[in-house]
């Protein structure tokens, strides 16, 4: 995969993980005001699980993709996009 591919995918990659850290947050809101009132919670628990799987395999996506363009910036020695650093960070 060329470099610029690898990019865009690592930029989704991000927006993923980004957007699934706004999911949990809001998912474990849910639970606490669930709770709060006295309702079962156990249905909300069960996605918030869910949610959490699902921001590993994002992570570790992102992760994946950021060693391959490493690894494909080092053959090719060109600059590297200077926005990835700070997605990465998100």
């Amino acid at each position: 995969m060329d470099r610029f591919a690898l990019e865009g995918n690592l930029r989704e990659a991000c927006a993923r993980v980004v957007a699934g850290q706004r999911a949990l947050l809001e998912q474990r809101v849910q639970i606490r005001e669930l709770e709060l009132c006295g309702h079962n919670a156990a249905t909300a628990r069960a996605l918030l699980q869910i949610y959490q799987q699902s921001q590993t395999t994002n992570i570790l996506d992102r992760n994946r993709l950021y060693r391959e363009l490493m690894i494909n910036a080092a053959d090719d020695s060109a600059p590297l996009d200077d926005d990835l650093d700070y997605q990465l960070a998100a």
